[in-house]
């Protein structure tokens, strides 16, 4: 079975019961993550602007929106740590660890990390693409890294035990959190820039500075992330940085993030890609995993290798970080 460690589905989620619908997952997304042996997933809150809310009111829409729909899934429970997660597993759940896609919708307010703590987060990002009052995500100021407000948020968020997360981080304030903080690092959906240029994708440097952490890649199924080449954004490509990834910093550092998006508005990818089609051949959604896990084991990675990459190795951070 497997962990995706990065979905948007609470956006979906808010999105649809906002037009007054109920049961979001149940209805749209449970029998397909099903299908791909997606047992459990990082949902996170993505702070985005794109609907042209401020942050700090998307952030509160999909808040309200999740809690309303946890408080009615009797199919998926939000979990916290491994304990939990072996609970839910047992009693054949969906289980969830929420997390925050950048922290934009805070503005200057550190307090509200214990508010989103309070709420289930156990994972944090402190920007997503944009500059805010901590971080500098990849589309802001190259030579803008982490404020001091910032390098406070991390001492808070790890001493609270909560995953922190680089992987919408610009390349300055990358290096300021792996001077700051201590513990494990994530990079939930980043691939390896040896293969494509995407800002997110990981210098070699930046990836083994992941390993030293004792932290986790989470790769990337976007296709951007795969190949500079449109013809060669496709599933063998996607495996190829599995393999680099894998090589470089070693097996037990390796793990999904796929950041499938095929539910959201085309409107709301604008932000991602001027591609018209954004998606990765032969692994469009959740349902084709299975599918490039056979050409993971056509590649050569062994079935050991494969639940490493698949649902163990998250689950290490998980104990290490959460208990």
């Amino acid at each position: 079975m497997i962990f995706d460690g990065h979905s948007d589905i609470f956006s979906d989620v808010r999105v649809k019961r906002d037009a007054g619908e109920t049961q979001v997952l149940k209805n749209h997304h449970l029998d397909r993550l099903r299908k791909g042996n997606i047992e459990g997933a990082c949902f996170v809150i993505w702070v985005d602007t794109y609907n042209g809310l401020p942050p700090q009111e998307e952030m509160k829409a999909i808040l309200r929106a999740a809690k309303a729909e946890m408080a009615e899934s009797e199919e998926a429970v939000l979990v916290h740590n491994i304990a939990e997660i072996e609970a839910a597993k047992k009693a054949g759940k969906f289980y969830i660890l929420p997390g925050i896609e950048g922290l934009s919708g805070i503005g200057e307010d550190l307090d509200a990390i214990h508010a989103l703590y309070d709420f289930g987060c156990r994972h944090a990002m402190l920007s997503w693409n944009e500059e805010n009052a901590l971080a500098t995500g990849v589309k802001g100021d190259p030579a803008r890294g982490i404020t001091a407000l910032g390098k406070r948020a991390i001492r808070m968020i790890q001493d609270k035990k909560m995953i922190l997360d680089v992987s919408h981080l610009n390349e300055r304030s990358f290096w300021d959190v792996m001077d700051a903080a201590t513990g494990p690092i994530l990079a939930s959906h980043s691939n390896a820039r040896a293969l494509a240029s995407a800002a997110r994708n990981l210098t070699d440097d930046q990836l083994m500075a992941i390993r030293d952490s004792n932290g986790i890649v989470g790769l990337n199924a976007f296709n951007d992330f795969v190949s500079d080449q449109h013809e060669n954004q496709d599933v063998a490509h996607f495996v190829q940085h599995a393999c680099y990834i894998a090589d470089k910093i070693g097996i037990e550092h390796l793990a999904f993030g796929f950041d499938f998006f095929e539910f959201l508005s085309t409107d709301s990818m604008k932000s991602y890609s001027d591609q018209e089609d954004s998606l990765l051949a032969g692994l469009e959604d959740c349902s084709k995993v299975p599918a490039m896990m056979e050409q993971m084991k056509k590649a050569g990675f062994t079935d050991r290798d494969i639940e490493m990459v698949s649902c163990e190795n998250w689950m290490h951070l998980i104990a290490h970080v959460l208990g």
